[in-house]
C-alpha cells in the first residue's frame, strides 16, 4: 500500500451499537455522523460514507488514509466495515489501518498519571469484552493481545489489584462487580476517536494489509436444524 500523508483520513466503526463515520484533518473533524443502531450497517454504510465525504468537501482521492475498527463487537457489523474499508482503500490506492476498539477508545483518554486502562464493551450475551492495557497501550502482563470475553465477576477476579482507568459501556458492570479504578465516563467510541487512534498507528508505521477481524466470541446466529431447506406445505 502507498505511504501515508498529512491529508484527511476517513474513519468508521460498524462493530459497535452505532454506525459512526468521520472525515478528519488532524484533530479536526471535517464531517462526522453517529447513528445509534444494532443492525442495518450494511445498507447504510456506503451511502453514509458518501454523505460524510460530501459534507467534508473532499473526494475519496483526496484522502491520505482510511481507518476502520476490526472488533470486537457485532460479527456482521465488523465484517461489513472491514469489507467496505478494504474495497475503498484498494480501489483508491490508500493505506488502511485496522484498529481494535479497545485501543481506539484507550488512545483517546487523558492519562497524566500513566495509569493502566481497562476498556470493556457489552457483548450483548451476558458477558463483556475486556482488555487491560498499560499507559503505552500494550496489554498488561498475563493479558492476551486480543482481550478476553468474560463475565463481570470473572473480569473482577482477573483484574484484582489493578487501580486503573475504566472506559467503555461495560465499565459500570466492572465497577458493580468490584473492579477498582477511576471511571472516566467514556462510554461511546466514535469515528473521530478511531481516526485519532489510527493517526497514531500511521505515525509509528504499525499498519498491515489486510487488517484481520477480532472475534472474542463465535457468532450467535445458527443454522436451522433442517439446514434452512424449504418444506412442502401440507396439501
Amino acid at each position: 500500500m502507498p505511504e501515508t500523508s498529512a491529508e484527511p483520513i476517513l474513519a468508521f466503526d460498524t462493530a459497535g451499537p452505532a454506525l459512526s463515520i468521520a472525515v478528519c484533518d488532524g484533530p479536526r473533524a471535517l464531517a462526522a455522523l453517529h447513528l445509534p443502531m444494532q443492525r442495518g450497517h450494511v445498507e447504510l454504510l456506503l451511502p453514509a460514507v458518501r454523505q460524510a465525504l460530501a459534507a467534508a468537501g473532499v473526494r475519496l482521492a483526496d484522502l491520505g488514509a482510511l481507518a476502520t475498527t476490526v472488533g470486537p463487537g457485532s460479527f456482521t457489523g465488523l465484517r461489513t466495515g472491514l469489507s467496505a474499508a478494504q474495497g475503498l482503500a484498494f480501489g483508491a490506492g490508500l493505506p488502511l489501518v485496522g484498529i481494535d476498539r479497545f485501543t481506539a477508545l484507550a488512545a483517546n483518554l487523558p492519562n497524566p498519571a500513566a495509569k493502566p486502562i481497562i476498556a470493556a464493551f457489552d457483548s450483548k450475551a451476558r458477558s463483556l469484552y475486556v482488555q487491560a492495557l498499560d499507559a503505552a497501550l500494550a496489554p498488561l502482563p498475563g493479558w492476551h493481545a486480543e482481550g478476553r470475553n468474560l463475565t463481570a465477576a470473572e473480569a473482577a477476579e482477573a483484574l484484582a489489584g489493578h487501580n486503573a482507568l475504566l472506559a467503555g459501556d461495560g465499565a459500570p458492570d466492572l465497577l458493580e462487580a468490584g473492579v477498582e479504578g477511576h471511571d472516566t465516563g467514556a462510554r461511546t467510541l466514535t469515528a473521530p476517536m478511531v481516526a485519532a487512534a489510527a493517526m497514531r498507528e500511521l505515525a509509528t508505521g504499525r499498519t498491515g494489509w489486510p487488517p484481520q477481524p477480532l472475534y472474542l466470541a463465535p457468532p450467535r446466529a445458527k443454522l436451522p436444524k433442517d439446514g434452512g431447506r424449504l418444506r412442502a406445505r401440507p396439501g
